[in-house]
């Protein structure tokens, strides 16, 4: 079974060459990385069993280095459940593909988007900061070749700031790693945890870990450092785009929540309360964006910010509901999100513009695609019974039992603002007398309609099974939170 964890990414790795290959055949190409795709489905659908389901922790070891120069992949519950989504969001946008790309986007999507895969799969199994850190510039390299895809001028001049910033994360992160293992001798993760647990670490130490979490909020576009994603997002092809906001900031949320419980920082006062203001701060400020914006893409993007936000609002209460409410945000909002990116991408190409107003009536003359819409932005809202209302549910149970009622109070505000700004596409886009359909077949095709029904079916088979499913999310937390059966199983009782 502990082969089995390469498959997430040694699979889309093997295609992503054999993609290439296949270079001017794209139905060849879909057909290729669909199958796969349904491969990759089956071989994660086993982790979770294992992992998620099962509480195992399966840990694959590559060569017979010890844990301080080797190469671990570690799967637990919480690396189940985000390799889960990201084969369910890579499947999805696939199936989406054809029909939400131009002519001139095709011809390198396949590849990219399976390297972008096993960069996204590598980080949520790494057990080092070091192959976490190369696994990061795989993702990047991918995702800065996918948002240029067609080269258009005004995409190029958006996505610098994108490119600009990330890079000088990348660097802060690789700095810190350099000063990480100079004072301890290794960036294993595990092994890392056993040495901050056994005493006082030096100053320079906590300086680089600082660092080091610098460069994760750049990644997950926490507030201040967010600024460069609801630019670049909008501008990238419209699958990429779905995929990139529901799955790409995940990553950073992701390490996030790996690394606070083990190096302990979840413990002190000062530190929750640091992550607390970030975690208000990126969910306000992300919602008030998106109610300035005047397209769909625009205001989806601000969102992405705004939803980090509550994820994070959960890791800085750090308790095991609070942990585990954050987690069923995560997977709620990657599930919702990439839905409303595929819905709104479909009104986009039927009005011919994402301009809020370029296209009315989308629910008389498109009613599946606004049932594709609606369903998501409820869940987006957070309006019973669907997803999203059960995991603010959850984190405002734990923010107010913890007494953190600033924060709490400013999570139900946001939560009515969102409602606000969804009813602002719904209104301009989808209600009233149709009008400027200048593309309307485009938006029956089978592909694009059917990925965002899917996914809309998927956000509400979330809401009705919130309780099974929340259980699952509470035995992440409590493995996340304990440590050391992570440690344990990492290390094998070596150190």
């Amino acid at each position: 079974m502990s082969n089995l964890v390469s498959v997430p990414v040694v699979l889309p790795l093997v295609t992503a060459i054999a993609l290439v290959l296949m270079e001017g055949r794209p139905r060849l190409q879909r057909r290729v990385a669909i199958g796969t795709g349904l491969v990759g489905v089956a071989a994660v659908g086993l982790l979770v069993e294992r992992a998620a389901c099962g509480s195992q922790i399966l840990v694959l070891r590559l060569g017979n280095w010890g844990p301080e120069l080797g190469i671990i992949w570690v799967v637990d519950s919480l690396a189940a459940i985000m390799l889960a989504l990201s084969q369910l969001i890579s499947l999805a946008t696939l199936v989406y593909a054809p029909g939400g790309l131009r002519s001139r986007e095709v011809p390198h999507f396949y590849a990219l988007h399976q390297f972008l895969l096993a960069g996204v799969n590598g980080c949520f199994m790494t057990g080092d900061y070091f192959n976490l850190f190369v696994f990061f510039e795989v993702t990047l390299l991918a995702s800065f070749c996918l948002i240029c895809l067609g080269g258009r001028p005004r995409q190029v001049e958006r996505v610098f700031p994108y490119v600009l910033l990330n890079l000088v994360g990348s660097v802060m992160f690789l700095s810190a790693i350099g000063v990480i293992y100079g004072v301890t001798g290794t960036v294993n993760m595990a092994l890392l945890a056993t040495r901050v647990s056994s005493g006082d670490m030096p100053a320079v130490f906590w300086a680089a870990i600082g660092l080091m979490f610098t460069a994760f909020s750049i990644k997950t576009g926490l507030a201040p450092l967010f600024f460069w994603l609801p630019d670049s997002y909008p501008e990238a092809p419209l699958p990429i785009a779905a995929m990139f906001a529901g799955l790409l900031t995940k990553v950073g949320v992701y390490t996030l929540f790996r690394s606070v419980p083990l190096l302990a920082l979840g413990e002190s006062e000062a530190i929750q309360g640091i992550l607390l203001v970030i975690a208000s701060a990126t969910m306000l400020l992300g919602v008030l964006g998106a109610l300035g914006r005047q397209t769909i893409r625009g205001i989806l993007s601000f969102h992405i910010i705004s939803q980090v936000g509550y994820m994070i609002f959960g890791l800085a209460l750090y308790s095991k509901l609070a942990v585990a409410a954050g987690i069923f945000y995560i997977v709620h909002h990657v599930v919702v999100k990439t839905a409303l990116f595929f819905a709104g991408g479909i009104a986009e190409r039927v009005g011919g513009s994402g301009r809020l107003g370029a296209v009315k009536g989308l629910l008389v003359t498109h009613p599946w695609v606004a049932v594709g819409f609606f369903v998501p932005a409820l869940a987006l809202a957070g309006v019973p019974p669907f997803s999203g209302f059960w995991g603010k549910f959850f984190l405002i149970h734990a923010g107010f039992g913890l007494g953190a009622w600033w924060s709490t109070g400013i999570a139900l505000v946001v939560g009515f603002l969102t409602l606000a700004s969804m009813l602002k596409i719904w209104v301009t886009t989808f209600w009233g007398e149709p009008e400027g359909q200048t593309h309307g077949h485009r938006g029956h095709d089978p592909g694009m309609l059917g990925a965002a029904l899917g996914l809309a079916a998927v956000s509400v088979a979330i809401g009705l099974a919130a309780g099974p499913l929340f259980a699952v999310c509470e035995r992440a937390a409590a493995d996340l939170l304990a440590v050391t059966p992570y440690v344990d199983a990492v290390l094998g009782g070596e150190f």
